[in-house]
């Protein structure tokens, strides 16, 4: 059994998405020990992904694909629309809940927003929060927000076992035609996208050289 005083949430595996008819599986070779949460973060091919519930309309995947100007692949995770793509960092999570967790989504949420908060420590990032930023891509109960623009998207998938919670995060600002493509494919699900609303890691730290490849080796070493 693990300690209290031990860290629960940490990276375990680094990788890198190969194409945009592959998109990357529910990784459970990572399943951690009971009470604890293993992460894996990985850099991104350019798409639309679409959540696991909107996905099952092949029809809608058509209309996106043609509305956003990009390749759409499914996700296995919930959630709505996002963008990938060389200068966002992809997340995902799997977690073992222990057997006092009342409910297994607040528990996996919980250790997420401590382990991204001690993330974003590093480059001094503070003012974080969690919430539903209204406007912003993939609207959700789990956004991750800095100054209250959205930083994370995050979507969870719950068995009665374990919980995988899998999202994206703009290092760098999306350019206009992912912006378009944001804007575009969440029209046709009846959701406003307004930039305004959102931000990437580039923009909320002084510091330089800020990419995904440097991110996810200074994060790789963070624990929770």
């Amino acid at each position: 059994m693990t300690s209290s005083s031990e860290p629960t949430c940490r990276v375990v595996e680094l990788t890198a998405e190969t194409g945009v008819d592959d998109p990357p599986e529910i990784p459970l070779h990572l399943m951690p020990s009971v009470g604890s949460v293993a992460i894996q973060l990985r850099s991104t091919v350019s798409r639309v992904c679409v959540g696991a519930g909107l996905a099952r309309h092949p029809e809608l995947l058509e209309r996106m694909h043609d509305a956003g100007g990009m390749p759409v692949a499914p996700s296995p995770a919930g959630g709505t629309v996002v963008v990938t793509g060389p200068g966002v960092l992809g997340f995902c999570a799997i977690g073992v809940p222990p057997a006092e967790a009342t409910f297994s989504l607040d528990w996996m949420l919980g250790k997420v927003e401590q382990w991204f908060r001690a993330a974003l420590a590093t480059y001094d990032v503070e003012d974080v929060s969690v919430g539903k930023i209204d406007g912003a891509w993939c609207p959700g109960f789990s956004d991750i927000a800095v100054g209250g623009k959205k930083l994370v998207g995050l979507g969870f998938r719950v068995t009665k076992d374990w919980v995988v919670v899998r999202g994206v995060m703009p290092v760098a600002p999306y350019d206009s035609l992912e912006i378009n493509a944001l804007i575009n494919c969440h029209r046709l699900i009846g959701v406003t996208v307004e930039p305004e609303k959102f931000v990437a890691l580039k923009q909320c730290t002084p510091g330089s050289g800020v990419n995904v490849a440097r991110v996810m080796e200074r994060w790789s070493r963070v624990t929770a």
